[in-house]
Order: C-alpha cells, then sequence, then structure tokens
C-alpha cells in the first residue's frame, strides 16, 4: 500500500472536465467540472502525471506515475464521488489532462476531449501486441506527454487510465480498468 508523503504532492482539480497525457485537439475544461481529476506534483512542485479520484482517500493513476498506480494518502477528500470500471461497450469516451500543450509547457488549467473507442482489431492495427489489459481511443485527439494516470470516461465512471500514445498520432493506449478490477478491490478493501 503506498501513501502519499510530502516528496509528492498531490493536488485536486474540482472540475468536471475530462483530459489526457496532453489533449490534442482537445480544449479547456470548464472549471470544476471534473471534481475525480488529480494532478500529481512533485517536492518542487512541477507536475508528473494525472489522476482521478476512486475513494475518498484514494487515486487510481497509471502505473508508471506511481508503482502499482494507486495512491493512499492521510486525510479524506469530502466532496467527491468515487469511479466506478464501465463494461468496454460505449463508443464515446471523454479523456482530460494537464499534458503539454505548447513549446512543452504544461497548461495550469484542465484540458479535455472527447475520443472514440477502437474495436480490437482497429487497436492491434496500431499495436500488435496489445493484451487484454488494454484498450484504445482516438481518432484526432488523444492524450500526451503529461496526461498519463488521468481517467478515460463514460458517463461518470473510469473505463480506463491514460497510459501512453503514439507522437500526436491516434490512437491513445489506455489500461483497461475491468481487468484489473479484482486487483483494485483487493488494495482498497472492497
Amino acid at each position: 500500500m503506498w501513501r502519499l508523503h510530502q516528496p509528492l504532492l498531490l493536488l485536486l482539480s474540482f472540475s468536471l472536465a475530462q483530459t489526457g497525457d496532453q489533449i490534442v485537439g482537445g480544449h479547456e475544461a470548464k472549471p470544476h467540472s471534473r471534481p475525480y481529476m488529480a494532478a500529481l506534483k512533485d517536492s518542487t512542485g512541477n507536475f508528473t502525471c494525472g489522476g482521478f479520484l476512486v475513494r475518498p482517500q484514494w487515486v487510481m493513476t497509471a502505473a508508471h506515475c506511481k508503482k502499482h498506480g494507486l495512491i493512499s494518502w492521510r486525510a479524506a477528500v469530502k466532496s467527491s464521488r468515487p469511479c466506478n470500471p464501465l463494461a468496454a461497450t460505449v463508443k464515446a469516451l471523454f479523456v482530460a489532462g494537464w499534458g503539454k500543450i505548447e513549446d512543452s509547457q504544461y497548461p495550469e488549467k484542465l484540458y479535455e476531449a472527447t475520443v472514440t473507442l477502437y474495436d480490437r482489431k482497429k487497436c492491434q492495427e496500431f499495436m500488435p501486441d496489445m493484451d487484454d489489459g488494454m484498450i484504445c481511443a482516438g481518432e484526432n485527439r488523444q492524450p500526451q506527454d503529461g496526461d498519463s494516470g488521468g481517467p478515460l470516461v463514460c458517463d461518470g465512471v473510469a473505463q480506463g487510465i491514460v497510459s501512453f500514445g503514439g507522437s500526436f498520432s491516434p490512437p491513445g493506449i489506455y489500461t483497461r480498468v475491468t481487468h484489473y478490477l479484482s486487483w483494485i478491490k483487493e488494495v482498497l478493501e472492497l
């Protein structure tokens, strides 16, 4: 179990917008539109990754952002709702994050985009070694550097976690939340 310590500051953005790594083709999210979003920063205040609230004291992020992809801390976040996994039958999804937008600069505000879920065969055209723990989504919008760890959301529930994408060319690759659901429940003691 990982606890959030002072070297890693967790800042929550109470906005309902959904974004990705660097949301290519996205737009600035409306303030307070995505209350589950979390920005992970290092001890110097530099942004490292995104994440999302899944329980009052738990943030989920990409495994390459924080070992195991789950972070807990002592103080519960009060005004947030948990995000539950979603079956992979929905086509239109949202992604949000604080990824680099221009001149390698991270934005101060959350960005979001709507993306389309690709079927497995189309995903494998882009990534032949894709496994069952991955899904892909994109079109002309996708997460980029810095959006890692943010949620891929449909109807207010997490479908995936931003993992990686090509250099400004779709699709983005996401960790499939439902693939790891039993492990998530075990860690969260559900």
